[in-house]
């Protein structure tokens, strides 16, 4: 049975303690535990490079955030830490860790891997609009909502309760409403 497909696997979302990224990393690769970290490149301060080319570095789009694809019995695991450098984002109201649906991270990751340089996190307390998919363009086939943030209407993709990140301006004509 193929991994991505197997019923007991879930995405959970984790709040990232003590700048403890890599070392995550390091154990979700030790472990074969499939993960996303929202990444953007940034512009480097080139000024004390001889030469003029640009040189972008990755950062974390939303700091101490990051998703592990595992089964139930590892998130608790995970959850009983005593090192205590990873906690669980829960469903809003309830102390019942939130599954992602596969669909949604799907979407998220998608939207977040096109190479985006003008991606950012934006605050979960805007008024949902219709959801759209996206026709043409780089992030062809994407759906989310659409949202005026800074003034311009940008490609709002989230993930319940846990993140939601705009993307640049996505034109008029490269927008289907989802019905």
């Amino acid at each position: 049975m193929d991994a991505d497909k197997d019923p007991l696997l879930h995405w959970y979302a984790y709040r990232i303690y003590h700048n403890r990224l890599q070392y995550i990393i390091g154990r979700a690769r030790q472990q074969n535990v499939r993960f996303f970290v929202p990444m953007r490149p940034i512009l480097r301060d080139s000024t004390y490079r001889l030469s003029f080319e640009k040189a972008y570095k990755m950062e974390p789009i939303i700091p101490s955030l990051i998703f592990l694809r595992s089964t139930e019995a590892h998130m608790q695991t995970i959850r009983r830490d005593p090192t205590g450098c990873l906690s669980v984002y829960c469903t809003p109201g309830t102390k019942d860790p939130a599954v992602i649906p596969d669909r949604d991270m799907e979407l998220f990751i998608f939207a977040l891997t096109r190479e985006c340089r003008l991606l950012e996190s934006i605050d979960l307390d805007f008024k949902r609009g219709d959801r759209v998919r996206i026709t043409e363009g780089m992030l062809k086939g994407a759906e989310g909502y659409i949202a005026r943030v800074h003034g311009t209407k940008r490609f709002i993709v989230v993930i319940e309760g846990v993140a939601a990140v705009a993307t640049a301006f996505i034109p008029k004509h490269f927008i289907e409403k989802i019905i």
